[in-house]
């Protein structure tokens, strides 16, 4: 059995400790202060939940894909897409 080392998803950081349980899935904390530690499952039940694919949905935005190709590429709704968009604009 070989033991894989969790990163944090927000700052890369390796020193992350367990949190507890939500939804029978194992949560983790990272320790870094600088990222506040943040928590964060290590693995997503859905695509749409994972860190990487909302700053992914921003950037292809970015650079003026469609919201249907947007979705289709990264497996989730054009309703995550959507929602996701909107969270930034009124940022």
């Amino acid at each position: 059995m070989v033991a894989v080392a969790l990163k944090c998803p927000f700052c890369g950081s390796e020193d992350v400790r367990p949190y507890g349980t939500s939804n029978g899935k194992k949560r983790y904390a990272c320790n870094n202060p600088a990222c506040s530690h943040k928590t964060f499952y290590a693995e997503y039940t859905y695509n749409g939940c994972k860190p990487n694919v909302k700053k992914d949905i921003i950037k292809w935005a970015a650079d003026g894909a469609g919201i249907r190709a947007t979705a289709r590429e990264l497996g989730v709704s054009p309703d995550t897409v959507i929602k996701e968009l909107k969270k930034k604009k009124s940022r």
